[in-house]
């Protein structure tokens, strides 16, 4: 296999400095040029009138061919700070530490990140994550690509359809208008972020996944109007939906118990279950701490399937 170093595309500039300077791993063979307190996912969706957005490229039903490499019995998925559980053939595995993982041995990940990729070597470790004493996988000492990368040990293409930032013309600064509403807050021009257009599924037609994140933060602790909120927008039956991935809303705070704020990165949408349709992967920062889950795409909207969180 080639291990020459990461490949970078110009979407890495995606998460800025927040993760430079801490990406150190090895390239894949066949590279691909396409990407607490733990708060509760909500999937509320609300319905817009909105045109439709669509790509002009074909449907994509041709298969990825395996990569070459040590692949485990399962599609497991980790952090550099905690392992988030795996598919087991049928529905996603929550891990937590009084679950036998499905491998103990050495085994290859493929690391993804928006703009890199690359095969690393990992074996399970006592501990990764020291503040809660949680166990993982040990990298061998090579960190994943910033602090959102997730590596799952799979050995198709994880990226098989496009991921690219575009810029907001307004249609989705619109969209977060009302969520935001929807949750009591009155924003006229909420500051977007990011906004990726990505094909889930491969069929020719685009969905959004986008952050609008603004605060007053000074420190750690949030103040009234200080909102992050990442959201799905997508066609289903002909009408644009928009459905909430994850959120911190802050509304006429109790000044007695000022509020944590929590804010949110889209980090990768990759293939991890090997279905030829992409999860969502979305950090969570907050006070002394970072998450990240899983979402997987449904029939109702994007749904929380697997996690991890290391902070106090």
């Amino acid at each position: 296999m080639n291990r020459r170093g990461w490949v970078y595309t110009g979407l890495f500039v995606l998460l800025g400095a927040a993760c430079a300077g801490n990406s150190t791993a090895t390239s894949l063979s066949s590279p691909t040029t396409t990407s607490a307190p733990t708060t509760t996912p909500t999937t509320a969706t609300s319905t817009t009138s909105l045109a439709e957005t669509t790509t002009t490229t074909s449907p994509t039903t041709t298969p990825s061919p395996l990569l070459e490499g040590n692949w485990g019995s399962a599609p497991l998925v980790a952090s550099s700070y905690g392992i988030l559980g795996w598919w087991d053939g049928t529905a996603w595995v929550q891990f937590d530490e009084t679950t036998d993982l499905p491998s103990t041995e050495s085994q290859d990940y493929q690391a993804v990140l928006f703009g890199q990729q690359g095969i690393v070597t990992g074996t399970p470790a006592a501990e990764v994550c020291q503040v809660l004493d949680l166990p993982g996988i040990d990298f061998n000492g090579e960190e994943l690509p910033g602090v959102y990368g997730i590596a799952a040990s799979a050995p198709w293409t994880l990226v098989p359809y496009p991921v690219e930032e575009i810029d907001d013309d307004g249609t989705y600064a619109a969209i977060a208008t009302e969520l935001l509403a929807e949750r009591g807050l009155d924003v006229t021009k909420p500051v977007m972020k990011q906004v990726l257009q990505v094909d889930l599924e491969g069929d020719g037609v685009d969905e959004i996944v986008a952050v609008a994140e603004d605060t007053t933060l000074e420190g750690l602790i949030a103040e009234d109007g200080d909102y992050s909120i990442a959201f799905m927008r997508r066609i289903v039956d002909g009408e644009v939906r928009a459905s909430i991935l994850d959120e911190s809303v802050i509304v006429d705070p109790d000044p007695e118990l000022p509020p944590y704020w929590f804010w949110y990165t889209v980090g990768a949408v990759a293939d991890l279950n090997g279905d030829a349709i992409m999860e969502i992967v979305l950090s969570l920062n907050y006070y002394e701490g970072i998450g990240v889950g899983v979402w997987e795409l449904s029939g109702d909207g994007p749904v929380h399937r697997i996690r991890t969180d290391c902070g106090v």
